[in-house]
């Protein structure tokens, strides 16, 4: 099998998986579990596959399997209105993670910053939190405690950085999602309301998918920083 062959079949793999791994995150009703309060979040499975690219591919397949990943899930389980969502985040977010994927330690650190940020806003606005608002303010202040580890951990050298550069990624994803929202229901409001909330849970559900990539690295003895240099 050539490489050309190889690299078809390789990639024909990684979109069956985002898919599947896609329709896996629509079956989990997290939204459900934390109280209903910010519709619309999953644990983003499917990030695990965009990591890989990311990783252990050229950016330009790792553009294509996000383009394609989008459009075929907004097409078979969403819409058109979907695929502007998911477009939006999957664009800024790819593009995040590929700035940081030689400086997780910077993805990291900018968990750290925006889920402080989104912690103190929360508190800030109401300051006896309570019910669903409460639950999402612990999820995030142990985000914050995760990219901190992270950081901790990538600078001294004990974790290759998957985890940091998912955490930026899924952050910047839950943002251009918001921002693109914003624009189109013609509602500022949710950049204040909405925008914490969803700050703070990318970082901890990119806190997971990071691990869980990173894992995956070493299970199948992969190793980033090797692969990565070769295609410089």
């Amino acid at each position: 099998m050539n490489s050309m062959t190889q690299k078809v079949a390789r990639f024909g793999l990684l979109t069956a998986l985002a898919l599947v791994l896609g329709l896996v995150d629509r079956a989990i009703p997290l939204t459900a579990l934390l109280g209903g309060a910010a519709p619309g979040i999953k644990l983003g499975l499917a990030n695990t596959v965009l990591l890989y690219a990311v990783y252990l591919m050229d950016w330009k397949s790792a553009v294509l399997l996000m383009l394609t990943k989008v459009l075929l899930s907004g097409f078979l389980f969403g819409s058109l209105t979907a695929i502007l969502y998911s477009l939006s985040g999957g664009v800024l977010s790819l593009a995040v993670m590929l700035l940081f994927r030689k400086h997780p330690d910077r993805g990291a650190l900018t968990g750290v910053v925006l889920s402080l940020g989104a912690v103190i806003a929360m508190m800030a606005k109401n300051p006896n939190l309570r019910g669903q608002r409460l639950w999402y303010t612990v999820l995030i202040a142990a985000a914050f405690l995760a990219c901190v580890l992270f950081y901790a951990a990538i600078r001294k050298g004990k974790i290759r950085g998957v985890p940091g550069t998912s955490v930026a990624g899924a952050v910047a994803h839950n943002i251009g999602q918001v921002l693109t929202a914003a624009a189109v229901l013609r509602t500022p409001q949710l950049l204040s309301f909405y925008l914490p909330v969803l700050i703070g849970v990318g970082a901890a559900v990119g806190s997971l998918t990071g691990i869980v990539a990173e894992r995956v690295f070493q299970a199948l003895r992969l190793h980033p920083e090797k692969i990565e240099g070769s295609q410089e």
